[in-house]
């Protein structure tokens, strides 16, 4: 089995062109649309297995035309699906992303599988280097409860666990205060990568030293907030690092925190100290930013064999 595991969201993105709102009962036509893969677990696996890393995505996932179309793009970047899981009960999930005609989008989203997220026994049966977690937030019933069972029972077999967490920056009536809510999945994890937004929220702090110290006092040992076009900070071994971005025209800025923390595992599973994984993280997170779609960029395996002899990986 591959040394990497990845849990989170796997969907179709169906991108409709900018165009004029059709009258009522009418029609408008429109440029071809464009079927994506999306989802936190996706992009972040996409993104590791093109660095060269033997990576495994697992779960479950709706058994139609949109699970079947993911499925055999996953599997044309050699991923491991051994332990994805089809349900014939529900289908995949999708999410619509329209365009207007000044550039503003909107999303109508179907769960799915999503909603019905379960994890397969065998996967904590399964020896793993490194499992990462994708946005658990996301996954319907498997969040809080099962994810912190599963959690501390690979924490048992010896697999070092990584979280990238999810917490929306407007959720207007939310019950749960995010820093309870993760605090004992925090607990568990080995490494975390939330955003500014994210880490303020589950820390209860408001600066980028007050949050990172804070994860580390939760027993973190790799912190890691990503920052967008101003780069990331690290924390490890008692060191904290800054690293820049390089500044370039976003085009599309969705996905490039899921390649991030993706380059960052492969760096990890490849040796790389922390302060190296993270500026692989940062160059696939720009890189990512150039082109629409939140794996177009990360295809181009010129680019990658580039980056990757850079940090000394090949």
């Amino acid at each position: 089995m591959p040394g990497l595991a990845i849990i989170g969201n796997c969907c179709a993105d169906l991108y409709i062109p900018p165009h004029e709102p059709p009258p009522a009962g009418g029609i408008e036509r429109i440029p071809r649309p464009r079927v994506e893969l999306g989802g936190n677990g996706a992009n972040t696996a996409v993104t590791a297995a093109r660095l060269g890393v033997s990576t495994a995505l697992v779960g479950v996932l709706g058994d139609d035309i949109f699970g079947r179309h993911l499925r055999q793009s996953l599997e044309a970047d050699g991923i491991d699906l051994s332990l994805l899981a089809l349900r014939e009960d529900c289908g995949a999930p999708v999410t619509l992303v329209l365009n207007d005609q000044d550039g503003e989008r909107s999303f109508v989203h179907y769960g799915g599988s999503n909603d019905a997220w379960e994890m397969p026994a065998a996967v904590v049966e399964t020896s793993w280097k490194v499992f990462h977690m994708a946005a658990p937030e996301l996954l319907g019933v498997f969040w809080p409860g099962p994810c912190l069972e599963a959690a501390a029972a690979l924490k048992k077999t010896g697999a070092e666990l990584s979280l990238d967490v999810f917490v929306p920056q407007d959720a207007p009536g939310r019950l749960e205060d995010p820093a309870e809510a993760h605090a004992p999945l925090l607990g568990l994890a080995d490494m975390v990568f939330p955003n500014e937004h994210e880490a303020a929220a589950v820390t209860g702090r408001d600066n980028i030293g007050d949050m990172l110290a804070c994860l580390r006092d939760m027993g973190v040992e790799i912190a890691v907030i990503k920052r967008g076009d101003r780069g990331a900070a690290v924390s490890w071994d008692g060191r904290v690092e800054d690293i820049p971005a390089a500044q370039v025209r976003a085009v599309d800025t969705c996905g490039a925190g899921d390649n991030f923390v993706g380059a960052f595992l492969a760096g990890r599973m490849n040796g790389l100290d922390p302060l190296e994984c993270a500026k692989l993280g940062c160059e696939l997170g720009t890189l990512c930013v150039q082109q629409t779609g939140s794996v177009t960029a990360s295809s181009n395996a010129a680019r990658l064999e580039e980056i990757l002899e850079r940090h000394g990986i090949g």
